[in-house]
């Protein structure tokens, strides 16, 4: 078995970041004897957290007003992640489906498998730094749901807790536009090549 570094980010940070919560929460020290022990916990939490953020993505997309690749393809974007080709790319789309599919979802899966045999990192980038940022959000989530229990007198908890949580929102939802953009820029472009 290959891990990759984003096997190792996406697993290993998220985890110790939990358990290090769970940590203060039962008032124990981290060991640094217990190193190895607490790397294989860290890795083990951050898988099954990496689990929970997806299973939680339907819940993001609702908090973020819907699918970015849904919202670009319908004209709509947000704040640092503007994409105005959105009609024309929806239009040869459309075209390329004989108007069959109208869904944004299945348009979209059609722009994926067009650009699925090229060879571009940057889309596996843009995506692996979506998944990366959901994970984060969750993260936060978890880590204040269990610090608030220690800290729910606190009011300096939650000035410092609630624009972090809020923060690693915004990013994630960032992540999430700028990776379906980069889809359906790539699916323009190549279109435009193939003519």
């Amino acid at each position: 078995m290959k891990f990759r570094f984003y096997d190792i980010l996406s697993h290993l940070i998220p985890g110790f970041i939990v358990y290090l919560a769970y940590l203060e929460f039962v008032e124990d020290d981290f060991s640094s004897d217990f190193i190895i022990p607490a790397t294989a916990i860290a890795f083990l939490i951050g898988y099954f957290v990496n689990i929970l953020a997806s299973w939680l993505e339907d819940f993001y997309f609702w908090t973020w007003g819907g699918k970015p690749s849904n919202r670009l393809l319908n004209g709509k974007d947000i704040w640092k992640v503007r994409f105005y080709e959105g009609e024309k790319v929806k239009r040869l789309l459309l075209q390329e489906n004989n108007n069959n599919i109208t869904k944004n979802d299945a348009l979209f899966g059609t722009a994926m498998q067009y650009i699925a045999n090229d060879d571009n990192s940057r889309i596996a980038d843009f995506n692996s730094n979506y998944a990366f940022s959901r994970v984060i959000l969750t993260v936060m989530i978890l880590g204040f749901g269990i610090l608030a229990f220690k800290y729910f007198d606190s009011i300096i908890f939650y000035l410092i807790s609630l624009p972090l949580v809020f923060a690693t929102w915004l990013r994630a939802k960032q992540r999430g536009y700028y990776y379906a953009r980069e889809v359906l820029k790539m699916y323009l472009r190549k279109k435009e090549i193939d003519g």
